[in-house]
């Protein structure tokens, strides 16, 4: 079952709808004082009923707005939710100091593995992911880098005897060089964060694999 980070999409178009209807309170604010100034220079009086809908079309979709983001907040604090992208991602990969990206494990697998942040940075510099420049982030986030693209996808699995909500994120073509990338984890656990995160990291070349991490949930 896919996961397309409901919450987001929904609070994408929330937001949307808002400025839409922004727009059009302007239009309408705008217009209901043209009109009201137009009719006091001939001693007439208007309802301004043009003004009042638009300061309710200004003021209530930001209310609700406001509301929903702050419920859509809650719902991540407490199902855990990690902040995935491929920019995120990305940044931790290609810095070179390694915390950020050791921060993003899980703490389940850490301590299982007993892995250390020198471990982890060992294995990165072996990964030797470049960032010469701006352009090597865009590139690794980016959708449309390489003929194959960077793909970044969410499923769901009870496989723990929980629901957790996975990630899957494929680098490809690291430094130019035809090495790929795979990292895959947990980005939302109820039952707690120390189950969220970062589970498997795999670099490819050719035919040499090396990886750190422990396999995680599967596709259910």
């Amino acid at each position: 079952m896919f996961v397309v980070l409901l919450n987001v999409v929904v609070a994408a178009i929330v937001v949307g709808i808002a400025l839409l209807l922004t727009l059009i309170a302007i239009v309408l604010i705008i217009v209901s004082l043209v009109r009201a100034h137009n009719a006091k220079k001939k001693n007439k009086k208007t309802a301004k009923v043009g003004l009042w809908i638009g300061i309710a079309m200004l003021v209530i979709p930001w209310i609700f707005t406001a509301w929903f983001l702050m419920q859509v907040k809650i719902s991540d604090e407490k199902n855990h939710r990690l902040d995935v992208s491929r920019e995120r991602f990305a940044l931790a990969l290609t810095d070179s100091d390694r915390s950020d990206l050791y921060d993003l494990m899980a703490e389940d697998v850490i301590d299982s593995e007993d892995i250390t942040e020198e471990e982890l940075d060992s294995f990165m510099d072996a990964c030797n992911i470049t960032n010469d420049s701006e352009m090597d982030i865009e590139r690794y986030s980016d959708f449309s880098y390489s003929p194959d693209y960077n793909h970044l996808r969410q499923y769901s699995t009870e496989q723990n005897g929980r629901r957790q909500t996975c990630f899957q994120y494929h680098m490809y073509d690291i430094n130019d060089d035809g090495g790929e990338l795979y990292i895959t984890g947990v980005d939302g656990d109820p039952e707690g964060e120390e189950y969220v995160g970062i589970y498997l990291i795999r670099y490819t070349q050719g035919d040499e694999v090396t990886s750190i991490g422990i396999d995680p949930p599967s596709e259910h």
